[in-house]
């Protein structure tokens, strides 16, 4: 049979492909722009919302820095109820919750035996605005804006740090609620200044006749915060004091510890084994005033006694020997007055006034005619102390005279020392061999220069168990300029306020 040639296969296949090319390329055309569309409109739309949402933010923002001062003027002043537009937020809605978060203020180691007495705790309460994951609080006086996990201050709270004087008027909200679209709020103050800090009505559990009052002595105050926001509360203490801040994830609290002064003017002399504590002492030679009066029935005989400070980094004593007692109304011997300084080298600093009269003497004066005679050493007076290796006309004995007595036999003092350390230095070197001398007043001050802002004297009575000092009897007192630090509290002030906050 005849015919036409049969095309080859090869020839079919892209001839057959060729005539579907155009058909083809019009669909992948038609799904490439609706796919691009789509997505452009979806990323479109998040983006959208994004920029919504942070421009309801920002008004938010607004509303709530307005509604702090509102806050303020019915809370802290004398003006009467408040009103606050805050509309135009969109989006979110406005809580009022009065048992959110709680604020609490200790005042710990407020005794020697380590007590600590809670002066205030109770619930701060809030009033926020809640969009999506973002939160922006009125809360203790401030604003906050917490959102992905971290939180930052929009306007601070009522916490007011300056010269060692912490004011905190605790600002409360009371009420409940909430409210969206275009809310309007109305403040109205139901507490003014209820006193928290100084109070002579209140008193210290385990000091039953001490009430709540300045100066504040002893111990640290700590002030906690538990929040949502606690972790702009750490960023705001931190930048607000120089205390030590604490925070506390797993109970979402953030905590500021300031450091009262302890010790300043005259102070009654603590038992063997315990200290005089000394905080916020400037570091430029400024204490103006440090005796000590020391009391014994037994006439003050055999007396080895001192004050001591054994720190991380260094040490320090100082020691008054008799070689004598009160015998009748006089007292035929002298004193030796020692200072003992050492760090982590091995070698030491040593200062002696020795043989003093007290007769014609500066530093020591004794009244043999009491019933517990008295001995008063001044160790800021204008006495000489010489520089050199420490020695005992009474020796070392067993070694339980002194509190670095090991230190002392088993070392040897510097060759020679520089005071260059301070601006009343200025410079000065004292050498063992010279026999270099220097005023009490100015070595004393030096040394406890280098102690300063915070150690503790801590009272050591010997020869063994016996007792050459009777410090139920005996006194002291200690004067110097405070520490410019901010770690410090000299003076509390603490009112609680509240305010009822409606949302509508």
């Amino acid at each position: 049979m005849s015919g036409r040639p049969r095309v080859p296969l090869v020839y079919r296949v892209v001839r057959d492909r060729t005539a579907q090319t155009s058909p083809i390329a019009v669909v992948l055309l038609l799904a490439i722009t609706v796919a691009g569309t789509t997505a452009v409109v979806a990323l479109g739309g998040v983006a959208l919302d994004e920029t919504k949402q942070a421009s309801q933010l920002t008004r938010a923002e607004h509303s709530m820095t307005l509604f702090d001062s509102r806050v303020a003027i019915s809370a802290l002043g004398e003006g009467e109820t408040q009103y606050v537009d805050l509309s135009g937020t969109g989006g979110g809605a406005y809580v009022v919750d009065d048992d959110s978060g709680w604020l609490s203020i200790t005042h710990k180691n407020y005794t020697d035996a380590g007590d600590d007495q809670e002066l205030y705790n109770e619930s701060l309460g809030s009033v926020e605005y809640r969009n999506g994951d973002a939160r922006i609080a009125y809360e203790g006086g401030g604003v906050w804006r917490t959102q992905d996990g971290g939180t930052t201050m929009v306007s601070p709270p009522e916490f007011h740090y300056r010269g060692a004087t912490l004011t905190l008027p605790v600002v409360r909200v009371a009420g409940d609620g909430s409210s969206s679209g275009d809310v309007s709020a109305r403040v109205a103050a139901t507490e003014r200044a209820h006193r928290i800090y100084p109070n002579e009505t209140a008193y210290y559990d385990e000091l039953p006749t001490a009430s709540y009052d300045n100066p504040v002595s002893n111990g640290t105050i700590v002030v906690t915060v538990h929040s949502d926001h606690y972790r702009g509360w750490a960023s705001f203490f931190e930048s607000r004091s120089e205390g030590t801040v604490t925070v506390d994830d797993a109970n979402q609290t953030a905590s500021v510890k300031l450091e009262t002064l302890g010790l300043v003017g005259e102070f009654q002399m603590p038992n063997e084994g315990t200290s005089v504590d000394v905080r916020g002492m400037a570091g430029n030679h400024n204490v103006s005033t440090f005796t000590l009066t020391l009391s014994n029935d037994q006439h003050l005989q055999n007396m080895e006694w001192g004050m001591y400070y054994d720190g991380d980094q260094r040490d320090l004593e100082l020691h008054v020997q008799a070689d004598d007692k009160c015998s009748g109304d006089s007292y035929d011997g002298t004193f030796d007055l020692t200072l003992y300084y050492a760090t982590e080298d091995g070698r030491y600093h040593g200062w002696q006034a020795t043989d003093l009269d007290p007769d014609t003497s500066d530093a020591v004066s004794i009244d043999c005619s009491l019933s517990n005679p008295e001995l008063t050493v001044d160790f800021t007076s204008s006495e000489t102390m010489t520089y050199g290796d420490i020695q005992s006309d009474k020796g070392f004995g067993n070694q339980n005279k002194w509190q670095f007595a090991p230190e002392i036999v088993d070392g040897e003092a510097y060759d020679s020392v520089t005071f260059d350390e301070h601006a009343a230095d200025s410079g000065q070197t004292f050498s063992k061999a010279a026999g270099d001398t220097a005023s009490m007043e100015f070595v004393v001050n030096h040394y406890f220069s280098l102690a300063a802002p915070q150690f503790e004297l801590t009272v050591t009575d010997g020869p063994g168990n016996s007792q050459s000092v009777d410090e139920s009897g005996s006194r002291g007192e200690l004067d110097y300029d405070q520490a410019e630090g901010g770690q410090f509290i000299t003076f509390l002030h603490v009112t609680e306020n509240e305010v009822e906050v409606d949302v509508e």
